[in-house]
């Protein structure tokens, strides 16, 4: 009987020894995708005959001799902004529901001339703006550890798909962290890489001096592999000692309790591990993330005026809004901009003395569907501002990024953030495989008939 594996890299083991037939996989993957969606709504579209004809392409491809690489075989899920050539994209939007792109973008080409099997396109946030993954139109997409509250987003189908079983990874977008909120939210990994690393052609804009590809994962080791078919290899520039720097100050103020409990114990674990982790004070920043999300409403206002002002009826309400707000004024512009500068400069002066700052992913675990503020330390926060204020800031500095699980908090994860210096991604994901070794791995969430707890 074929081996039952739960990781990319356990999977593409298997099938690299002939244990695994790739077709065998990818119907395994469609099995669970039947039982888990009607509790999750991690998928957009399920290409299922695609991917059967894809796998048994590869499993002949393996009978004569020839094997890709490492991502042979491998079923992975493409997020809904990224376009897959003959199969719908919709990019979140019922103005989109009859798109289908005549070519892959890039990264999608990549990974199928890598080897993989593309199951499906994963859920977004309605043109990836937003942190929640709720649709106002199709519906909402659960957490897998506990339905009725979000997976965060905007890639938020990825991170509930990978943590439910029903892809062994993800292709996502991160504009102003959403590869690593829903990564956090939800319980699996996600890696932003530099940016630059990956191109961004044929992905839907939403803020271009933001946007970065990335990859969700259930291990560091899936997210590495995914990387492999997507990005030329980083400088390997391994440090002999990790000098990690933990962020305080700004990255600090505004965790839920539940939230920095779990981290102290983390980082108990790093020290008692003989790793030196010494405090960082970021400066306070009262316009930071509102800068970000500021940028983003000017770049994304932009791309998508024309589309509004012919049919305000195709966008949902929360997207309505932001595409009704006053864009900013040139001494607002700068005012933003200048904090997005001073707190970029912050994390580069640590970085100089760090090869990686951590902290918190997001300061709280995942909030109810439906919810659009959120009262943290006494103070009632727009939930976007909370979900994005970590994240954010290397989006801006285009730093390598990670969010891995390190526990649950309430029944409900919680993610530590690892970022480092521009190009060092491999530093970054070497940290990250610290972590999750130390860390006991987070129990399956309960999917079951009924849906999830």
């Amino acid at each position: 009987m074929p081996p039952h594996v739960e990781t990319a890299a356990a999977a593409a083991a298997a099938i690299a020894a002939g244990e695994l037939s790739p077709v065998d996989l990818a119907e395994r993957m469609l099995a669970t995708i039947e039982t888990t969606e009607p509790h999750l709504h991690a998928y957009a579209t399920v290409t299922a005959d695609e991917a059967r004809a894809q796998a048994a392409g590869l499993a002949d491809e393996l009978a004569r001799g020839l094997r890709r690489g490492p991502l042979h075989g491998i079923p992975v899920g493409i997020k809904d902004l990224i376009d897959t050539a003959g199969v719908r994209t919709g990019y979140g939007s019922p103005r989109f529901t009859g798109h289908v792109p005549a070519r892959d973008a890039s990264a999608v080409t990549r990974l199928r001339d890598a080897g993989v099997v593309v199951l499906g396109k994963h859920t977004t946030h309605e043109l990836a703006w937003g942190g929640r993954t709720d649709s106002a139109f199709f519906g909402p997409t659960h957490n897998p550890y506990r339905r009725g509250r979000i997976p965060g987003g905007s890639s938020g189908g990825s991170a509930a798909s990978v943590v439910a079983g029903s892809s062994l990874g993800a292709l996502g977008s991160d504009t102003a962290g959403s590869v690593r909120i829903p990564a956090a939210l939800s319980g699996c990994v996600g890696f932003k890489p530099s940016r630059g690393r990956v191109p961004l052609d044929g992905v839907l804009p939403l803020a271009p001096s933001l946007d970065h590809l990335g990859v969700l994962a259930r291990t560091v080791d899936d997210a590495a592999l995914l990387m492999t078919g997507i990005a030329a290899p980083a400088p390997a520039d391994p440090p002999a000692v990790l000098r990690v720097g933990w962020l305080g100050g700004w990255y600090d103020a505004v965790l839920a309790p539940e939230v920095r409990e779990a981290l102290a114990v983390t980082r108990a674990r790093i020290e008692d591990h003989g790793v030196r982790v010494e405090d960082v004070v970021i400066p306070g920043e009262e316009l930071m993330p509102q800068a970000v999300l500021a940028r983003i409403l000017g770049e994304a206002g932009a791309f998508h005026r024309s589309a509004f002002e012919r049919d305000p009826a195709g966008f949902g309400p929360d997207i309505a809004e932001l595409m009704r707000m006053a864009p900013p004024g040139d001494e607002e512009v700068e005012r933003h901009e200048a904090a997005v500068r001073r707190l970029v400069a912050a994390l580069h002066r640590a970085l100089a003395s760090y090869d990686v700052l951590a902290g918190a992913t997001v300061p709280v675990t995942a909030p109810a569907i439906g919810a659009m503020t959120l009262t943290v330390d006494g103070r009632e926060w727009p939930v976007e501002l909370v979900l994005t204020r970590l994240t954010s800031p290397f989006n801006a500095a285009g730093l390598p990024a990670v969010s891995v699980p390190v526990a649950l908090a309430g029944g409900l994860p919680v993610g530590l953030q690892l970022a480092g210096a521009a190009m060092r991604d491999d530093v970054v994901l070497d940290a990250a495989r610290l972590v999750e070794r130390l860390t006991p791995p987070l129990p399956r969430p309960p999917i079951h008939e009924g849906g999830t707890r």
